[in-house]
């Protein structure tokens, strides 16, 4: 069985040695803070370096490198809930804390110090769920899942708040928000007869006037269950999914900035993070377990392979993004997590066997790349494959200067066995095995 798949291997190299792009996928950091037995509930990031994720547990941290490290700000007495950044210093953040007084927060210096917003309208929201940053200046900012239904809005990025009141004949819940510009937008929840989250149904109101009125433009068929996450693609098109308490479980997708709604088919699920990156695939995770993929339009799904208890994905663009679950997830073709350990240039190219062997749930893998005399650089690859050969992860694909170099490699998402990992550059390869162990 090895002889065969170390065949396969070299094949698909040797016909392929000439191309190098790296296909998209999601990967864990692996610097990433951990939620433990809980989860991080949001992410926010102002370019594809810096940005910003929560624990549900009073813990901002902020990284400027991509995810690569982490800095770590802790807000005492708060259960964190949400996060937005107008500009790579003035940001704001929501909170579920049972005082009253202590919902919203802002910051002016990267995330570093946290100021208590007091100047909140009346009526105040009894918790912040969902933050959307519409402009350079002004936000939206909704909640509670568990009531009332509340809108507040800053023009000034965060200085000062007004509020947007919502008929309560139209929702009694949000829990998030999306807005296209500064006037127009939707936001999303439950409404209730009976005055209990438990026993509302989901429904998405919108504005064109800056929250000055909103129309419900959809009322799903679930018959309990609120709207919990909202996300866009292609500008006017996007994805919604559903919690539902019980009845069907289906998740939403709309075109035409919000007034045209359907309802897809999941699965017997507790889903809440959710994220298409075109009309055709897509993730959605939650407190279930594991993620799930979609890539023809919701019509079949399968584990995607990474992450758990999936919150928010937030995209940058259609070729990066960033989530949070149990940990902190990253959609590129950028490898994440290679460390050069020496700048020494070594005698050859060599891959070192991982350690630990076996592993639960991550080992590290080393490598070696030496100069070659044709270029500076070197494309290598680092690839992982299950015990029957297929492609699982790709934790390499990029130019490498010489040096040593270690990578991580997480098993969370994958099953006890053998998988077998090769090291691949224009004139090199070598294939070691590992054993994951649960």
């Amino acid at each position: 069985m090895f002889y065969r798949i170390l065949f396969i291997i070299l094949c698909t190299f040797y016909f392929s040695a000439h191309i190098y792009s790296q296909s998209l996928q999601w990967r864990t950091l692996p610097t990433s803070p951990s939620g433990g037995a809980g989860r991080l509930n949001d992410v926010f990031f102002i370019n594809a370096n810096t940005g910003w994720a929560i624990f549900h547990a009073g813990k901002v941290y902020r990284t400027t490198n991509g995810g690569n490290t982490w800095d770590t700000t802790i807000i005492s007495g708060t259960v964190l809930r949400s996060i937005g950044f107008f500009d790579s210093e003035n940001g704001i953040l929501g909170t579920l804390s049972d005082d009253s007084s202590k919902i919203l927060y802002r910051t002016s210096n990267h995330g570093v110090n946290w100021s208590l917003i007091s100047n909140l309208p009346s009526p105040w929201p009894l918790g912040i769920c969902g933050i959307n940053i519409a402009s350079e200046n002004v936000a939206y900012a909704c909640g509670r899942y568990t009531m009332p239904a509340r809108i507040v809005k800053t023009t000034d990025k965060g200085l000062t708040w007004t509020a947007s009141l919502v008929d309560t004949s139209l929702a009694t819940s949000l829990v998030d928000c999306y807005f296209w510009d500064e006037n127009n937008g939707i936001v999303a929840g439950g409404h209730s007869i009976t005055l209990t989250h438990f026993a509302s149904y989901p429904v998405v109101l919108k504005t064109s006037n800056g929250g000055n009125t909103w129309i419900r433009v959809y009322t799903s068929s679930a018959q309990y269950g609120q709207i919990w996450k909202i996300s866009c693609w292609l500008g006017s098109s996007g994805s919604a999914s559903i919690e539902s308490y019980g009845g069907g479980i289906n998740i939403l997708k709309f075109t035409d900035f919000g007034n045209k709604w359907i309802e897809i088919p999941f699965r017997s699920y507790h889903q809440q993070g959710i994220g298409f990156v075109n009309e055709n695939t897509g993730w959605v995770g939650g407190w279930t377990g594991p993620n799930y993929e979609t890539t023809n339009g919701g019509a079949e799904w399968h584990l995607a392979g990474w992450g758990t208890f999936l919150n928010r994905i937030r995209f940058l663009s259609d070729t990066i993004a960033y989530g949070v679950g149990n940990r902190i997830y990253k959609y590129s073709r950028e490898p994440v997590g290679i460390n050069l350990i020496s700048g020494i240039i070594p005698a050859s190219f060599s891959l070192h066997q991982n350690y630990p062997n076996p592993f639960n749930p991550v080992t590290k893998i080393k490598f070696d790349i030496t100069q070659d005399v044709r270029r500076q650089t070197s494309n290598v690859k680092l690839i992982v494959y299950d015990g029957v050969g297929r492609e699982v992860a790709t934790l390499v694909n990029q130019k490498l200067s010489p040096g040593s170099y270690e990578v991580e490699f997480a098993g969370n998402s994958f099953s006890s066995g053998i998988y077998f990992y090769t090291l691949k550059t224009e004139n090199f390869i070598e294939v070691k095995r590992m054993i994951l162990l649960k």
